[in-house]
């Protein structure tokens, strides 16, 4: 029944993805406040049918952490569900997205028409150079930058190195950091589409004062995070039944 359920809202999000694109198009004549505006939209719709369809609830501590100046936010990375939460709660928010996503079919384009920060990691240290001065003006302007510092997903209870991208946007921003701790993976399965029915935490906490060294900045960050994420904690990842684990099995 879990894979069941799975299928039928990955079905959803394809279909509802490409004919919310298509009825909206014109939103992208109004700039970039009124393509995030629809967005939004998008992203509560999805939350919505996720609850909806697999029973995928969440719940958010420390919503009064919610900056609605420009900052950075970090989070731990494990599935699709942040980027589109993180989305939803934040007022402005403008996401760092790899290269390779905005290639993928209808939403690459889309989000790529939002206002987020589109970055080429093929390009080294020069990415990073702008990456930092692209994010810096965006947080001038009042956005909240959402970068996932791990730099790729990770499986609950999984610890990775931090990249140094987020100190270069820290230091050329001068700007407040929030960093954000959930447990996505737990419910929302990657790789394949399997959806587990619960509910995920997201800890949005304190935000870190800007001005801080680099050699101070990223262990604090990473000790926040990783001392807040409900995956490493005591309690058990849930795991599929064998039937629905071969099922989605490549």
């Amino acid at each position: 029944m879990t894979f069941i359920r799975s299928s039928i809202f990955t079905l959803f999000l394809a279909v509802f993805t490409v004919l919310f694109v298509i009825l909206v198009f014109p939103a992208l004549a109004f700039g970039e406040d009124c393509v995030r505006a629809a967005n939004k939209f998008w992203c509560r719709r999805v939350l919505a049918a996720l609850k909806l369809i697999c029973g995928v609830s969440y719940r958010v501590e420390g919503a009064e952490n919610i900056c609605k100046d420009g900052a950075i936010v970090a989070s731990n990375h494990q599935s699709m569900w942040e980027t589109i939460v993180l989305f939803a709660l934040f007022p402005k928010p403008a996401m760092v997205l790899k290269k390779e996503l905005v290639r993928v079919p209808v939403y690459g384009w889309w989000v790529g028409s939002s206002g987020n920060i589109v970055v080429d990691r093929a390009a080294g240290a020069k990415a990073m150079r702008l990456l930092a001065k692209t994010a810096a003006a965006k947080i001038a302007d009042g956005c909240q930058v959402i970068l996932f510092p791990e730099g790729t997903r990770s499986t609950p209870g999984e610890r990775l190195d931090y990249q140094p991208g987020i100190a270069g946007v820290y230091k050329a921003s001068d700007c407040i950091c929030v960093p954000v701790a959930h447990d996505s993976g737990r419910h929302w399965r990657y790789p394949g589409i399997l959806k587990i029915p619960g509910e995920i935490t997201i800890r949005i906490l304190p935000p870190i004062a800007s001005g801080l060294h680099r050699k101070k900045f990223m262990p604090l960050l990473k000790a926040q995070i990783e001392s807040a994420r409900p995956d490493l904690s005591d309690h058990p990842v849930e795991n599929p039944s064998p039937q629905d684990a071969l099922m989605c099995a490549p």
